[in-house]
């Protein structure tokens, strides 16, 4: 496409949260410019076909999509709403281990469930319920609306609701989910099963998991994560934005501490007013901008805080008829472990596995007669010497055949919960941490951004520069797509009261 010299707003990344912020700015009259260096938008959220097979990169289910939901309201805003259909789903997942089997079924069922599997835990578990309740309301109450958008008075209100208010959310808010289920808990393995639907590190801050199980509704974006990237990016098209595909930002251009446009990697300038990075935290500031530019301070915080791992994703079609199996397209969560810290650590013999079959939710996704069987988990980025690549950063043959060795290792561990699937592979592909950091360009493809430590410090949209504000999972309020949209649009009403007061 053609850029023009000049934007009011440049949006560097079209992932979720660059596409939910230029939208906004666009419908509301802005000239947006949405540059992603991808051949797709989406980042994180999309999805890639091979052979007739289409393949999710990032999301299995999303929340906000019903009726009333804050994501059903923001895409009604924008006009969206009759370009996608998702998905209800009845249950998000079906959690296996040594000796149990636990059917998808609402929360409360599976709570039920767990009380007769573990009598003596009981009382703790009824509490425990009852605070992931509690964390989820009181968090909620303090997320809307963002904190950057408040004025002294209502910052001021968000302390005494967060002092006075929030009793659950100050309880838990500076424990990690392993301590609060080491705390709960006796038994180790109702702790690792209450660990493993959500796929976070237990040294996350407990306040983050807990959530999670109470969201009233799931839901799939039919035709996968890329249907949802692009109606968002339809979002943005439709109300005279531009967005341009393969097209690298290489810096942020800053003038007397005033950022005043972006170089592409072309050496096109661009000017704008503003200037919104959906890009990874670290690249932002320590490339974008240019560490000459930083405070000491803040150019060591953003080398030395620890990211989230990333992803190993092994991605399967099948001449397998999964429905007359057994399998309906719930998620299944395979514990090989009953410690909860083996669940999650890298270690290929004993940690958990995501087994996804979107095909049985969307037909569509497969050709007819086959499947596809995705089998995810977290892998730390310098695993076996950073995936044995060359000094030079290349990938060889050694990664080639430790990328494989992997993957078969999972196959044959998921053959615990789909018999044969080995024998029945017609097409697979692998990704690795090296892979999404590739294609993604986020630091050592960390799959949620920083790593979210009890009492860590929230992370502000706005910068230290003037007229540069962030969105998506690197900034607040965090990873997911609930969250990534919420951010775009917070990150667009402070570029429009930027823009009213100038």
């Amino acid at each position: 496409m053609n850029i023009k010299d000049k934007y009011d707003v440049v949006i560097i990344g079209a992932g979720i949260g660059g596409l939910t912020c230029g939208a906004f700015l666009a419908k509301e009259g802005l000239s947006v410019l949405v540059a992603e260096q991808h051949t797709k938008p989406g980042g994180c959220c999309a999805s890639f076909r091979r052979k007739g097979f289409t393949f999710d990169a990032g999301i299995d289910a999303l929340v906000g999509a019903e009726r009333g939901g804050m994501l059903y309201n923001i895409l009604e805003g924008l006009g969206l709403k009759d370009d996608i259909e998702f998905i209800e789903l009845a249950a998000h997942t079906r959690i296996i281990g040594s000796d149990y089997n636990l059917p998808p079924m609402p929360f409360e069922g599976l709570i039920n469930e767990l009380k007769r599997m573990f009598p003596s835990d009981g009382m703790s578990i009824d509490t425990f319920v009852q605070d992931c309740k509690a964390v989820t309301s009181e968090m909620m109450a303090l997320a809307e609306p963002a904190p950057d958008l408040l004025g002294f008075g209502g910052k001021m209100g968000l302390m005494i609701k967060f002092l006075f208010k929030s009793a659950k959310l100050r309880e838990y808010g500076g424990k990690s989910y392993r301590q609060a289920l080491i705390e709960s808990f006796k038994e180790p393995k109702l702790r690792a099963i209450l660990g493993s639907p959500v796929d976070y590190d237990p040294g996350w801050a407990a306040t983050m998991p807990m959530m999670v199980p109470s969201f009233p509704a799931f839901q799939y974006p039919k035709g996968g994560a890329q249907a949802l990237a692009d109606v968002f990016a339809k979002g943005v098209t439709k109300h005279g934005g531009d967005l341009a595909l393969k097209t690298l930002v290489k810096k942020i251009v800053v003038e007397d501490g005033k950022v005043t446009g972006v170089e592409l990697a072309d050496g096109t300038m661009v000017r704008s007013r503003y200037v919104v990075s959906n890009a990874d935290g670290r690249q932002t500031f320590l490339t974008l901008i240019g560490e000459q530019y930083l405070s000491p301070k803040l150019a060591k915080e953003l080398k030395e805080t620890r990211l989230t791992d990333s992803t190993f994703l092994v991605c399967l079609g099948v001449n397998m008829d999964l429905k007359a199996m057994g399998f309906d397209g719930t998620t299944i969560v395979y514990n090989r472990s009953d410690n909860i810290d083996d669940l999650w650590s890298g270690n290929p013999e004993k940690c958990s596995l995501y087994i996804m079959m979107h095909s049985l939710r969307d037909p569509s996704q497969a050709p007819e007669g086959m499947a596809t069987v995705q089998i995810v988990t977290l892998f730390p980025y310098d695993y076996m010497s950073y995936w044995k690549r060359g000094k030079d950063g290349t990938r060889g043959t050694e990664y080639t055949e430790l990328k494989e060795a992997l993957a078969d290792k999972l196959i044959t561990s998921a053959e615990a919960i789909i018999p044969q699937l080995s024998k029945h592979i017609v097409y697979k592909d692998i990704a690795t941490p090296l892979t999404y950091e590739r294609y993604t360009l986020n630091s050592e493809g960390a799959s949620h951004g920083w790593f979210p430590t009890p009492g860590a410090k929230m992370r502000s949209q706005k910068t230290p520069f003037k007229n540069l504000f962030q969105a998506g999972h690197w900034t607040f309020p965090g990873p997911s797509i609930f969250a990534v949209v919420l951010s775009g649009r917070n990150a667009a009403k402070l570029v429009l009261r930027e823009s009213k007061r100038s």
